[in-house]
């Protein structure tokens, strides 16, 4: 049976220049819940995290600010692990897999699945906030899910679990509502211990199979025809289009002649591409957009609707009810992630549990 840990190292080279600085967190064990290590003071203020659970799964997350200059944070498991990163930060940001060209915009609504040994650069940059958070799996955890139910691996998944060869495993989805609500609950939990331990594992393992559900269903649809580099890449600035301007979007005939792609292969290749459709992945930014002003109290419920688009308070309550769960009237009550107070110290949420 493969030994559980989620150890990793990490590397930070500034501004392109290698500086040598290397953070290095030793596994987690059953002594101590997380490992916290400081990012060096000349380079940002925050702190790497890992977190060690059992049944072959853990997490390790990222957190700065107030960078000094631009610098790139490269990290990958010691051991080998399917990698589930999610970008927590309200800033967009950008990173890149080794092996790939093109570097990937970053935003709440995305989700991605990287195999196995696959080592990923994140970008950082000063007047930003940093925060990320990666999910780790044995493969043997990806494989019992759909073993377990006599259901045979989803063809997809297969390249996760040979050694990379050419480009490196790499899966796009969307962090749909369900998956950024126990996000959420890993990060404002309040246990302690043996207690917090059960109940984050079970957190990572239900975002885990919410996640592969996404790709069972892909793989149950229809196959389009393969999507050429160049497919990608109009699909790509599509969707930056759509993120820059979600309060005031344009429509999909626009955004095809925008792009230069007919309205049918843009919706179905966006589908594939994103897992989401052009209206959904608007309504998400839109709906995060309204969350956040309402936690943080700059807007009511209906300020937060106008400012993010909607003439109607109830079209934009129902929207923002089958985002979340829940209505807007609750957002206020809710104890939001208060990142930007973290200039003096860690974060609550990189702080040890016990």
């Amino acid at each position: 049976m493969m030994k559980s840990s989620t150890g990793f190292s990490m590397h930070i080279d500034l501004a392109g220049r290698e500086l040598g600085h290397r953070v290095d967190l030793p596994p987690a064990g059953l002594e101590s819940l997380r490992v916290v290590q400081p990012l060096p003071a000349e380079v940002s203020r925050g702190a790497v995290e890992s977190v060690a659970l059992g049944h072959g799964v853990g997490y390790f997350s990222f957190y700065c600010e107030d960078a000094a200059h631009e610098f790139r944070l490269r990290t990958g498991p010691t051991h080998n692990r399917f990698v589930l990163p999610f970008h927590l930060s309200r800033d967009p940001g950008e990173a890149g897999i080794a092996g790939m060209r093109r570097p990937i915009a970053l935003s709440r609504s995305d989700s991605y699945i990287l195999g196995p040994s696959v080592i990923g650069v994140q970008t950082v940059r000063p007047g930003t906030v940093t925060h990320e958070m990666c999910l780790l799996a044995d493969p043997a955890v990806v494989d019992s899910c759909f073993a377990d139910l006599r259901q045979q691996l989803p063809a997809i998944l297969k390249g996760g679990f040979s050694k990379p060869t050419g480009e490196p495993f790499f899966l796009s989805g969307s962090t749909t509502a369900a998956i950024g609500l126990a996000l959420r609950q890993m990060l404002t939990c309040g246990l302690r211990g043996g207690l917090a331990r059960l109940y984050l594992e079970a957190k990572v393992i239900e975002i885990i199979a919410m996640r592969l559900a996404q790709v069972e269903a892909k793989e149950s649809e229809v196959e389009l025809k393969t999507l050429t580099s160049r497919d990608v890449a109009v699909l790509e600035e599509a969707r930056h289009i759509l993120l820059s301007y979600c309060t005031e979007p344009p429509t999909i005939s626009e955004l095809a002649r925008l792009v230069g792609m007919n309205r049918t292969k843009l919706k179905a290749g966006f589908r594939r591409l994103f897992g989401t459709t052009v209206f959904g992945l608007v309504r998400s930014q839109r709906m995060q957009m309204a969350l956040e002003l309402m936690q943080e109290g700059v807007c009511n419920v209906t300020e937060a609707a106008h400012t993010v688009g909607y003439n109607c308070p109830g079209a934009f309550a129902t929207a923002f009810k089958a985002e979340f769960g829940f209505s807007p009237r609750l957002a206020r009550a809710l104890k939001p992630s208060d990142y930007r107070t973290a200039a003096r110290a860690l974060p609550p949420q990189l702080r040890p549990l016990a």
